[in-house]
């Protein structure tokens, strides 16, 4: 289901982008011979006008065949000195028209985005998440590497980030988002120890695996239990959602990394102190350990829930439009960092992670799939635009050439180009196959 899911919203996305393609060829008078929702072997068609309109059998997107959209191949094979220019065509369009169907579809994943995203606000959103006290990962993590972001800068445990770079901070997804969003940039840093402030300086590193910033914390995270799962351990033991854990075999535990440090050993039970409601009890806890790696006793720590409330029609598309504005600034970013030594495979999502992921998060919130498939939109419409050959920005850079030269490209020079984009499309969908394969494997 999942996967099903997956397929059929980044199929959307596709649709989204041809049917821009297919509107601004109707517009500039170019001929649309085929339109297909999907891909694949044809279950339904109908032709209307000039138009074949299909239903395909594989929920990929689609895809929109404009007359003569491959005409320079008849004219390499011929030996033409000029692509055939038939009324009605797409070469046989100016090259202003060209460009305006070839920016057509991108713009129309941009406004998907723009719509996504006001969705999102009208809706609002709600989440999970821990509060803004940290530890420095350095305290449990024993690598041997060099110090973290965080040491360098004297973070201690405990230590409660308020702001960084001017931006307030209030909880640990914040933190998370605002650093992972600027790797090597150096922060103003505002924190609070014992009730005290105290400014400072942070550099965020920069993650090769994932091309995100990290400055080597864990949240802090108290023993509060937030829930107890029917028929596990704890609800066996006793234990409630409420009670605080003060000590695991008499050592005393006051943060979740505490607590899993005093289980290093894997003990199959343990006697567990907790408060609740100022009474003082103990309770036997059995203990499994599966191949995760994750202690399973069937607690689940207590969490802050952070709401966003909806906003109204207008607010919404103002706050859409500023949020994709973001997210392209972040793409923008996002791209330059592939060429910082990130490792590509991991960095960069070939489309089963990408189905995968949109599963997994239709499962939780449809505002996050929404929110996803802005990002997603956003991706498309700036890679789609970069003057590469068999992109949409490699029919716009042939127009803007033809427009300054004032006369047409030759087939051989087109054939040339486009072996050295499609050769560039190959090497970057071999790397994202690669990354799936990994992924899957793992």
């Amino acid at each position: 289901m999942k996967v099903l899911v997956g397929l059929l919203a980044l199929g959307l996305v596709v649709f989204v982008h041809e049917f821009g393609h297919f509107l601004a060829a109707r517009l500039c008078g170019v001929e649309v011979e085929t339109f297909s929702i999907g891909w694949g072997p044809v279950l339904f068609r109908k032709k209307h006008g000039k138009t074949e309109y299909r239903i395909s059998a594989l929920p990929l997107g689609g895809y929109c065949g404009m007359k003569g959209e491959h005409a320079f191949t008849e004219a390499l094979e011929k030996k033409l000195d000029a692509v055939p220019r038939d009324p009605g065509s797409l070469y046989g369009a100016s090259p202003f028209r060209r460009m305006a169907i070839a920016v057509a579809g991108p713009f129309a994943n941009l406004l998907f985005a723009v719509l996504a995203l006001s969705l999102v606000s009208a809706v609002g959103t709600k989440f999970q998440t821990y509060d803004n006290r940290i530890i420095p990962a350095s305290l449990y993590d024993q690598t041997g590497q060099a110090a973290n972001p965080a040491d360098r800068a004297g973070l201690a445990e405990g230590d409660r980030i308020i702001s960084l770079g001017g931006t307030a901070i209030g909880n640990f997804t914040d933190l998370q988002q605002y650093v992972g969003t600027h790797p090597g940039e150096t922060l103003s840093l505002v924190y609070e120890r014992n009730g005290t402030a105290h400014t400072g300086e942070i550099t965020p590193a920069l993650d090769k695996k994932t091309g995100a910033g990290k400055i080597g914390v864990y949240p802090y995270i108290p023993l509060v239990v937030g829930s107890v799962r029917p028929g596990s351990a704890a609800e066996s033991a006793g234990i409630r959602a409420g009670d605080r854990i003060t000590a695991v075999n008499g050592k005393s535990a006051a943060q979740y990394l505490q607590f899993s440090r005093l289980l290093e050993d894997k003990p199959e039970q343990v006697t567990v102190s907790l408060d609740r409601n100022g009474i003082k009890l103990e309770y036997t806890l059995v203990l499994l350990y599966p191949k995760t790696g994750i202690i399973e006793s069937g607690i689940s720590w207590q969490t802050i829930e952070v709401r966003t409330p909806g906003t109204g029609f207008f607010g919404s598309i103002r706050n859409g439009i500023a949020e994709t504005g973001k997210t392209l600034v972040l793409t923008v970013k996002s791209i330059a960092l592939l060429f910082r030594g990130v490792d590509v495979t991991e960095a960069v999502s070939g489309p089963v992670r990408i189905t995968m992921l949109i599963g997994e998060v239709a499962g939780t919130s449809l505002t996050g799939v929404a929110e996803l498939l802005g990002i997603i939109c956003v991706s498309l419409f700036l890679m789609n635009l970069l003057p590469i050959p068999v992109l949409d920005g490699g029919m716009v850079l042939f127009s803007i050439i033809e427009i300054a030269l004032r006369k047409p490209l030759k087939p051989k020079t087109l054939y040339y180009v486009q072996f050295i984009g499609i050769a560039f499309i190959m090497g970057l969908f071999i790397l994202a196959l690669f990354g799936d394969i990994r992924y899957l494997i793992k």
